[in-house]
């Protein structure tokens, strides 16, 4: 998939709202469990920077979902794109999520 949207401004994937990863899981809860927080970098302090970085959509993305979503197909994602936000607690969700 490379329509893959990442709100998730902190995570070690996301270059320009784009997901980079290989791979994402996505759970029966809707989380994203391939999310991980940048280590090493205070991103406080460069809040904005994400929003300049070039966005990437070269990326193929595979998305394995566990989800009971009118999208997943024996555990893969059949949507164009999906969109990761986060939900407050700084847990990432798919909001695609369409109950089955």
């Amino acid at each position: 998939m490379k329509d893959l949207k990442c709100g998730m401004k902190n995570c070690r994937y996301n270059k320009g709202y784009c997901c980079c990863a290989k791979q994402i899981d996505v759970t029966e809860e809707t989380d994203c469990s391939t999310y991980l927080p940048e280590e090493g970098a205070n991103r406080s302090l460069f809040e904005a920077g994400s929003d300049f970085v070039k966005s990437d959509y070269s990326v193929d993305t595979k998305v394995s979902c566990g989800a009971k979503c009118i999208f997943n197909r024996a555990g893969t994602c059949i949507a164009n794109g999906i969109t990761v936000m986060g939900d407050g607690n700084n847990d990432a969700t798919c909001l695609t999520f369409i109950k089955d």
